[in-house]
């Protein structure tokens, strides 16, 4: 074969595209690697402990595939099983630091050990886009690659700063100038300043490689600054801080040391008879500040202690569906308050030696899953339906959820259970309580939680209730 000026040409050719194309091939391949500069450690510090907090995603109310699947289990359900620090821990060695056992204890390694890896092999197994890790709905490329910035630069030893027992190794007087200049402004010189937890001493003692965390990266959703991107502080000066702040006086409450351990789906089903939940003899008197309301009541004995009676399947009180008629008392609803200080609720929710008294039927635990329900659980209801009670969800995609998840139990008419009129009148007469038993369940019953146990969005249930309404009455 004669090698022309003509072939030369076409195999100069070919060799360009081959060279074009592995080039294009390779610039896909790497471009974590090529946009690795404009990340920020600080939203992937922050990304760790709460992404939703950060890139604005919809907080998930179902348990995370990868946590359920887990050999050795996990204690925890619903969105805390999505946080990364939840399995990987706030020291980043997941099972072989603070996280080893307990109800945080997953069996998951850490990721301290893999800062020495590479870009792109940080950011696909965080991304792991449909693997068992698979957080690619939920995270953008810009937020994995600003966590794979904070596993490869934003990570410390935490044996550096803190001994085995917990106590900071840092220079707590350095610390108090530090905590002066950086911190005292927003937490106040005894750390009590901020109310919505218990103080940066109770924290920092109680959970120093959290306060550590936070020291360095903020915390998401608020308005702290991360003492390292923000504050220029060195690993050992934010070191110095958490030893000053384990000399800060310690507020404890119940409420914030057991928040973790709060049952979402009990305070649900407590909402609604208590009794029927935590084994208390069922009231025959009618509750003395029921009684006691100016706008009296309609009602009496047991009926008057449950939480709806006063507050509302709406969760509104006096401003919904209980606004007039038989339920009608005055009292306020509780919507309003699932910002507050879950200190401030619990305290209000067992109001020991006060007119709401309930510590004689509800232990500490049983206002706490109450608390939970309150700031975690209620919804806006007339996101739901309208004025008149006509549910505004999708009905096609609400048979399917109903069949899936409801036709075993109440059937397909919604009249297979029979110690009440059926699924198609409540739905219709109280689609208050139709939607919140949708939700949360019936006491003392089988019926599971269509937001914990089913992993339902709050659209999918308020879906439900829109099929419900066109079964038979």
């Amino acid at each position: 074969m004669v090698i022309t000026k003509r072939w030369v040409a076409v195999l100069l050719m070919l060799v360009l595209i081959f060279l074009m194309v592995s080039c294009e091939d390779e610039k896909d391949d790497s471009w974590a690697e090529d946009n690795y500069e404009t990340a920020s450690s600080k939203d992937g510090g922050q990304l760790y402990d709460k992404w939703w907090k950060v890139n604005g995603g919809t907080e998930p109310a179902a348990t995370f595939d990868l946590y359920t699947e887990a050999s050795d289990g996990g204690g925890k359900t619903g969105s805390t099983t999505w946080r990364c620090k939840e399995c990987h821990g706030w020291d980043y060695i997941g099972d072989q630091g603070r996280y080893s056992s307990g109800s945080h204890y997953t069996g998951f390694s850490g990721v301290y050990v893999s800062r020495t890896k590479s870009i792109d092999d940080i950011f696909d197994a965080i991304k792991d886009d449909g693997g068992d890790h698979d957080l690619s709905s939920v995270l953008s490329d810009e937020d994995v690659l600003d966590l794979t910035k904070f596993v490869r630069e934003g990570l410390v030893d935490i044996s550096l700063y803190l001994g085995s027992d917990g106590t900071a190794l840092g220079d707590a007087a350095a610390g108090a100038t530090l905590y002066a200049a950086n911190c005292a402004a927003c937490h106040g010189a005894d750390g009590k300043l901020v109310t919505t937890f218990d103080g940066v001493g109770y924290l920092a003692n109680d959970n120093p490689q959290e306060t550590l965390h936070k020291i360095r990266w903020g915390h998401p959703g608020s308005a702290m600054p991360s003492a390292v991107a923000d504050g220029g502080l060195t690993d050992a000066e934010t070191g110095d801080i958490l030893a000053y702040a384990q000399t800060l006086p310690e507020a404890v409450h119940y409420a914030t040391v057991n928040w973790d351990d709060a049952n979402l789906k009990n305070g649900g089903l407590l909402y609604d008879k208590w009794w029927k939940m935590n084994g208390v003899t069922e009231p025959t008197t009618t509750f003395s500040l029921y009684t006691d309301a100016s706008d009296g009541g309609g009602k009496s004995g047991s009926d008057t202690w449950r939480c709806k009676e006063c507050h509302g399947w709406d969760y509104i009180g006096d401003q919904g569906r209980y606004s007039s008629g038989s339920h009608y008392t005055g009292f306020d609803g509780l919507l309003d308050n699932k910002d507050d200080a879950k200190t401030a609720i619990f305290d209000a929710i067992l109001d020991a030696g006060g007119a709401h008294d309930l510590s004689a039927v509800l232990d500490n635990d049983d206002a706490l899953d109450l608390t939970k329900f309150v700031v975690d659980g209620l919804v806006d209801m007339s996101l739901y339906f309208d004025s008149n009670g006509l549910a505004t969800g999708d009905t096609t995609a609400g048979e399917t959820l109903y069949t899936a998840n409801c036709v075993s139990c109440h059937g397909v008419d919604g009249k297979q259970i029979t110690t009440f009129d059926g699924v198609g009148y409540l739905s219709v007469d109280n689609p208050q309580e139709t939607l919140h038993k949708i939700r949360w369940g019936h006491p003392g019953s089988a019926m599971p939680s269509g937001v914990v146990d089913g992993g339902l969005t709050d659209t999918e249930t308020g879906d439900i209730l829109a099929h419900a309404q066109t079964l038979d009455e």
